[in-house]
């Protein structure tokens, strides 16, 4: 019984709390700015001019998302003020799930190969804490992109599993 409501305040807490207080991570898709940075547009536009499929686009974003920032289970804790602030213009180094979840969703819908549509975002309740990927439609298919857990080795293409 005991573990019965270490569940259920752990999910009210997480899946209820966290969702209204970390930005990224609420129940609905925060907006795609109408300006962004001129480094990342100019990142766009290279990748725009070099892709020649919508999922070779989502590659290369990726591996920027990926190159720039990392995941780290103990910094999601230890530095949890990553989380709030402008992602847009965030220094390279440490970025929560949700964050490069969202930079990355701002750099394919700002491309114009992808609507919002074509983005869903996922919340895994039952994992470490709370984690966020993506399934995004390129080319027809719809592809698991998971960029904060690229550290622990989870390739493009796959996603987190529970208790990851």
């Amino acid at each position: 019984m005991l573990f019965f409501w270490i569940l259920v305040i752990y999910l009210f807490v997480v899946w209820f709390l966290l969702r209204l207080t970390v930005p990224h991570l609420g129940f609905s898709k925060v907006a795609v700015p109408d300006s962004i940075p001129s480094e990342l547009n100019s990142k766009i536009t290279e990748y725009n001019q070099i892709s020649k499929t919508d999922n070779e686009f989502l590659r290369n974003c990726y591996g920027y998302v990926t190159t720039k920032y990392k995941g780290s289970r103990i910094k999601t804790i230890t530095e949890f003020w990553s989380a709030f602030g402008d992602t847009l213009n965030k220094s390279e180094g440490f970025l929560p799930c949700t964050n490069q979840n969202y930079l990355l969703r701002v750099m394919l819908i700002k491309s114009g190969r992808f609507t919002e549509e074509d983005i869903q975002v996922i919340v895994v309740p039952l994992n470490f804490f709370i984690h966020q990927y993506l399934r995004v439609k390129a080319d027809g298919n719809w592809i698991d992109v998971d960029p904060w857990s690229n550290f622990l080795n989870v390739s493009f293409g796959k996603k987190l599993s529970y208790f990851g």
